[in-house]
């Protein structure tokens, strides 16, 4: 069957295919289109067998059954199995997921947020927000809008949130390495530095190192830019391996830090210098169980933290959540 196009709707509307486009694109107010010719366009086009179109759907119902996700970045295996579960379960619930990636770029989050919520019609907003505070969405123009923090939580902000114990991991998994004979621990950090998550995990690093009487070395701590892992991972591993011949473990706080350190190590002139020490991460990825080297690890419960964001998503926009929700889901440390 020949799906209806514009033209043919124009002719039978009998409106013009520039007035019908606009009511589409939701600028009918804006060109003065009166509220009554607005209302039998998109009931016309809910009702004909027009080319679907989720924001006519959105003008005349109030909903799009489509939820926005936002992250840092999808190519990220830990935000990618995140963004799948919380699909799995959003389609489960006749909802559409909608996923873009920030770059840990401010102005970029902003605009994409804008984007969901004005052009795309976005029922309600997951996020692992790459700001340093809350003022953005602390907004009177967000304060009716669904939103779900995961990963990350922004200061002094009363919201929504599914996180883990960045602190306690990184506590745990530090302990762990000096329990294993350690007493030269790095700290592969990332920047941008702020984010809750980089920030809990650095303290849980420095008191598992105090705890154990350790002084702590800023030298030890190393910030990898986000857009430059691969070449800062391996300038810190240079002069580390010169000014601490004695170093014997690097912590890395994410999977990308960690895959690029396994990478540089496996280099031959890295090699015998690097094969005594031990490796750790916060997050577990496939790639661990599979190479040679081990990596001692901390995972991350990421088919509870997409379940979790989905379930409550859908409770707020629903009614049935009223009061602000904050989750904190425990780590395991996998020993290699």
């Amino acid at each position: 069957m020949k799906r209806l196009q514009l033209e043919d709707l124009s002719k039978q509307l009998g409106f013009s295919k520039t007035l019908i486009s606009m009511v589409l694109n939701g600028k009918g107010d804006q060109y003065g289109i009166s509220k009554k010719t607005q209302a039998a366009v998109l009931d016309a086009v809910a009702k004909l067998d027009y080319t679907p179109n989720k924001f006519a759907k959105a003008l005349r119902t109030g909903k799009s059954n489509f939820i926005g996700l936002i992250v840092a970045d999808i190519a990220n295996p830990f935000y990618s199995k995140i963004a799948k579960n919380i699909e799995n379960v959003l389609f489960e619930k006749n909802y559409n997921l909608m996923v873009c990636s920030t770059d840990e770029n401010e102005e970029k989050e902003k605009r994409l947020v804008e984007m969901m919520i004005n052009q795309q019609g976005v029922d309600g907003l997951i996020i692992a927000s790459t700001f340093k505070d809350s003022s953005f969405y602390d907004q009177p123009r967000y304060a009716n809008m669904p939103i779900v923090f995961i990963d990350r939580v922004l200061p002094l902000f009363n919201t929504n949130y599914v996180v883990i114990d960045n602190y306690g991991g990184a506590l745990e998994i530090t302990n762990h390495l000096l329990q294993q004979g350690c007493k030269k621990i790095a700290c592969f950090s990332i920047t941008p530095s702020y984010i809750s998550t980089i920030e809990d995990r650095v303290n849980g690093y420095k008191d598992a190192l105090s705890k154990s009487k350790l002084k702590f070395d800023s030298s030890l701590l190393k910030p990898i830019n986000f857009e430059k892992v691969e070449g800062d991972v391996e300038t810190a591993l240079t002069e580390l391996l010169i000014s601490h011949p004695d170093l014997d473990a690097i912590f890395a706080l994410n999977n990308n830090i960690a895959t690029a350190l396994l990478n540089i190590l496996k280099r031959k002139h890295f090699l015998e210098k690097g094969k005594k020490i031990k490796i750790a991460c916060f997050d577990d990825i496939d790639l661990f169980n599979i190479i040679d080297k081990p990596v001692i690890s901390v995972s991350q419960p990421v088919e509870e933290i997409g379940k979790n964001a989905s379930i409550l998503i859908l409770d707020i926009m629903d009614g049935k959540q009223t009061n602000k929700a904050n989750i904190v889901l425990s780590t395991k440390l996998i020993e290699r």
